[in-house]
């Protein structure tokens, strides 16, 4: 049973990849900057085959240029989302071929694969998702779960400018 998990979670992983050669973009993505984002407590549905958590998050290029704030929604468009628990945090690398800062570019709609489980410590893995007209990636770097669940599934981030 492990091992069909593992190769399922392998499979739902490595598609981001392949759609990505598949469009034929040969240019590099180069890192533009960090995306951390609060998925808040309390938000949003479960349900075994879609969910949603709002979410809060924050750009940073570099240290000294101001910060971009963005709201948003995440979730589990298609897969399983059993959830419990306080809230968490992720941080992305951010990636793209052409980026243009205090822009908002960020703002859109992003999917790819995930799966994690999480009980008290998490474990899992998150394919890079890129934004639908294929212009920028986030590939996450650090995950902070503070609860208990499962997930796996096709994932979503939905992001737009917040004036905070």
């Amino acid at each position: 049973m492990n091992r069909f998990i593992t190769a399922v979670c392998f499979s739902l992983l490595m598609l981001p990849a392949y759609t990505t050669i598949a469009a034929g973009n040969d240019a590099p993505m180069q890192k533009v900057g960090v995306l951390r984002c609060n998925i808040l407590p309390h938000t949003g549905i479960n349900l075994l085959i879609h969910s949603t958590r709002d979410i809060r998050c924050e750009f940073t290029a570099t240290p000294d240029e101001p910060v971009e704030y963005y709201k948003g929604e995440t979730g589990i468009g298609f897969g399983l989302d059993i959830a419990v628990g306080k809230g968490s945090e992720i941080a992305y690398a951010v990636l793209a071929r052409q980026f243009k800062p205090h822009s908002n570019q960020l703002a859109g709609k992003y999917s790819g694969a995930r799966g994690s489980a999480a009980l008290i410590i998490s474990g899992g893995d998150t394919a890079p998702i890129g934004k639908d007209d294929g212009t920028i990636s986030l590939q996450p770097t650090t995950v902070n779960n503070k609860g208990s669940g499962v997930t796996l599934g096709f994932s979503y981030i939905y992001l737009e400018a917040d004036s905070r």
